[in-house]
């Protein structure tokens, strides 16, 4: 059985390019069956709302939030995805699980 893990980074803004790059290489990673990175609109909340991705965690992040989720086939596999952060340009501490 799968399980869905959200953080919500306040206040924080990235693009959305670099997000997808961000959500890609998670979703490589052994275990990882999904992953998002997305501001936290109402839009982009009904976006991971209908794919399964969107947690209570979740649910109050605002505009000038970022939502990130993923889905992994054991809780513990979203605590250790942010590896592959570590290989990007951007910092990995947009990723905190």
């Amino acid at each position: 059985m799968s399980v869905v893990v959200n953080r919500v980074r306040r206040g924080f803004y990235a693009d959305s390019v670099a997000l997808m790059r961000i959500a890609r290489a998670l979703s490589s990673e052994t275990g990882v069956l999904e992953a998002s990175l997305m501001i936290g609109s109402p839009s982009n909340k009904a976006l991971l709302a209908e794919s399964g991705l969107l947690a209570e965690a979740a649910r109050d992040a605002q505009a000038d939030d970022l939502v990130i989720a993923v889905r992994a086939r054991d809780a513990a596999r979203p605590r250790t995805s942010s590896a592959a952060i570590r290989t990007m340009r951007r910092p990995a501490s947009i990723i905190s699980f």
